[in-house]
């Protein structure tokens, strides 16, 4: 297959009216603002203003122009636009996520070495500082009958 001369295609292009023909030719895009039909011959057509500055006759509608992907009714700066926000949204919220996995990993080994350290979570704990009637050694030394309150509910 031969390749076809730039001129060919300018002049293949150049000739279409609208926009609708303009675009079922191929490598061609529509200049909404100029009403012209231009080449366009980056692999994705949608793309092309990157990499030709000089798509459009005039210089404003260079993100303006359509190109074949989405037809004649998508500009190439609003489809830029709706993919990076697309994309801005999903990393946002990939992130967000991120971070509340990480929070909630903080507060679980924050909360279980603020446990560890807390002197009467630990073993042996209330042996060493209560007797075993149930009284406190911190308490007064004088023995007296506990209250109802203070009976124990199961008697073994």
């Amino acid at each position: 297959m031969s390749r076809e001369d730039p001129d060919d295609h300018l002049l293949r292009c150049w000739r279409q009216q609208s926009c609708s023909p303009c675009l079922a030719q191929d490598a061609c895009s529509w200049c909404p603002f100029t009403q012209s039909c231009t080449p366009n011959t980056h692999p994705l057509p949608l793309l092309g203003p990157i990499s030709q500055p000089d798509i459009c006759p005039h210089w404003s509608e260079r993100w303006e122009v359509r190109s074949r992907p989405f037809g004649c009714q998508v500009s190439t700066i609003t489809a830029m636009s709706v993919l990076v926000s697309i994309l801005s949204t999903i990393l946002l919220g990939v992130l967000v996520w991120v971070g509340i996995v990480v929070y909630k990993r903080l507060r679980r080994a924050e909360w279980n070495w603020n446990r560890a350290s807390i002197p009467f979570n630990r073993v042996g704990f209330w042996t060493k500082w209560h007797s075993t009637d149930g009284r406190s050694r911190w308490g007064s030394t004088t023995s007296r009958s506990p209250s109802p309150d203070e009976q124990p509910l199961l008697n073994s």
